[in-house]
């Protein structure tokens, strides 16, 4: 058996470039228990989709998501963290129907108007109104953050004043997904939530007196399983966790796009000239880049995964975005495949009863961003000695730190 000592999934050179690691894991060792740990990663599909299909085994709500934060603040200064969008049936479907119609495939639509005009106001800032001809910008900055944290903002029901502190506890909120944290930084993460809370807190108190046509006026009058209206501390944690994930990915998802159509030659021309090729194209991009490349479950009863034996206690790492590379399901799984026929199978939002609730205005947002940019930016390419193309170490979150664009006439 390969050693499995030189695999170090949190080494700075893994975390830059994870596939090769991935196809040793798929190839070799497959369930790949982490040295000094009972902490098993899983990576080939079929195993990844065993998992989520045996909620009664591996179930959601493990500590390892919050690892080494200090649950004391939590506690004595704000709201415990519980996440009733991640609960195990039956109660999470019914914490989800009532949220999930809001980022559906339909429910996005009713947000179409404000997301194109969100898109064509920030090309506006950083280009200029109408076609340009010629200009460059750093895209994340730019682009990718600002798009859909302000759309998530407004659907949600926050003030579009208060983006810049939503954004720095939305950044607070995922730094525990780096990895390991120090117990300083652990504790910072825990004040910074707990200021959200608040927050949310005190949002969820006013629309109560002054309802929207946003979630959190959903929710001050929804009820749970009809019997009962949600306590304010159920209302916290579902918004928290709607607005991280309703920013976040997106964010990481559309810089990879760009990414992968800027650098492959002739993919650019090839979707610029045929958009109904754009769907196919993100959901390719998504699948070779996936923003979360995996989560956590916690087994509670002994069981075996490929042979392996895993006993109760421990947790596993479905790792989504090695399944999305594995070539037993997706042929060439690492190159992009515009005809590909099983593209929609990615992991990018996983699958089944725990699927991203935002995975229909996550698509909505990508494909109209794309499509504005490609409009209203001419020749759009990557700017010549500018890019590194380094992404934020990172444990579970994939995201580049920059994307310089060019467009137009090259410049002398």
């Amino acid at each position: 058996m390969a050693d499995e000592q030189i695999i170090d999934l949190y080494a700075p050179e893994t975390q830059e470039n994870w596939y090769p690691t991935y196809q040793k894991l798929r190839d070799e060792m497959p369930v790949f228990q982490m040295p000094g740990t009972k902490m098993f990663v899983i990576t080939r599909y079929k195993d990844v989709l065993h998992v989520l299909r045996h909620q009664e085994i591996f179930r959601t709500g493990t500590a390892a998501t919050r690892s080494g934060q200090s649950s004391d603040i939590y506690k004595n200064t704000g709201w415990e963290r519980i996440t009733p969008l991640a609960l195990n049936p039956p109660e999470h479907r019914q914490y989800r129907d009532m949220v999930d119609h809001f980022f559906d495939a339909t429910g996005a639509l009713h947000w179409l108007s404000f997301i194109e005009a969100t898109i064509h106001d920030l090309i506006d800032d950083f280009a200029g109104t109408g076609i340009s001809a010629h200009g460059s910008t750093e895209f994340v900055q730019s682009f990718a953050i600002p798009m859909p944290v302000r759309a998530i903002t407004r659907i949600l029901g926050f003030p579009a004043s208060d983006i810049p502190q939503l954004k720095a506890w939305s950044t607070a909120w995922v730094l525990p997904f780096s990895g390991p944290l120090t117990l300083e930084q652990d504790n910072w993460v825990a004040r910074q939530v707990v200021e959200f809370q608040h927050y949310i807190n005190n949002a969820i108190e006013e629309k109560r007196i002054n309802p929207g046509d946003d979630v959190i006026s959903a929710l001050t009058v929804a009820t749970f399983n009809g019997e009962r209206p949600l306590t304010n501390h159920e209302i916290i944690t579902i918004i928290d966790h709607l607005y991280i994930g309703g920013n976040e990915t997106t964010t990481f998802a559309i810089t990879s796009a760009l990414w992968i159509l800027l650098r492959q030659p002739g993919l650019y021309e090839t979707v610029y000239k045929d958009r109904s090729l754009v769907e196919q194209f993100l959901e390719e991009s998504m699948r070779l880049e996936s923003p979360t490349q995996g989560l956590y479950r916690t087994v509670v009863a002994d069981t075996q995964i490929s042979g392996v034996d895993i006993p109760a206690g421990a947790t596993v790492h479905i790792r989504y975005a090695a399944a999305n590379r594995d070539d037993a399901i997706f042929k060439n799984a690492d190159q992009v495949d515009l005809t590909r026929t099983n593209s929609k199978r990615h992991m990018a939002f996983s699958l089944g009863e725990h699927h991203c609730p935002g995975s229909g205005l996550s698509r909505l947002e990508q494909k109209t961003a794309l499509n504005a940019l490609l409009d209203r930016l001419p020749n759009l390419r990557l700017a010549p000695d500018t890019n590194d193309f380094t992404h934020m170490p990172g444990f579970v979150l994939r995201a580049l730190n920059e994307l310089h664009l060019e467009w137009g006439d090259k410049q002398k």
